[in-house]
């Protein structure tokens, strides 16, 4: 899934922090999963873009999807990210 979010230009970056347990309710029960956390770095443009390929390509009925908002940063960065995006 990795690679094709980056050969879509959907992400410019990503990091693997994992593997990580987790444990939670589903459907009822209580489940338990060694699971890959990652962290996606994408433009605002292609945020929604992105939000819809990870529904598609990941293999959960209900992936975690979680977006944190970035207020600031290094200009030369948050640029080459949009780049990287928005090209």
């Amino acid at each position: 899934m990795v690679d094709r979010l980056l050969e879509e230009r959907l992400v410019a970056c990503v990091n693997f922090l994992g593997p990580v347990r987790s444990r939670y309710r589903w459907q009822g029960a209580l489940e338990e999963a060694h699971e890959m956390l990652l962290l996606l770095k994408t433009s605002p443009a292609a945020r929604e873009r992105l939000r819809q390929r990870i529904v598609e390509l990941h293999p959960y009925e209900v992936p975690e999807v979680l977006e944190l908002g970035v207020d600031s940063g290094l200009p030369a960065y948050l640029a080459w990210v949009t780049e990287c995006c928005d090209g």
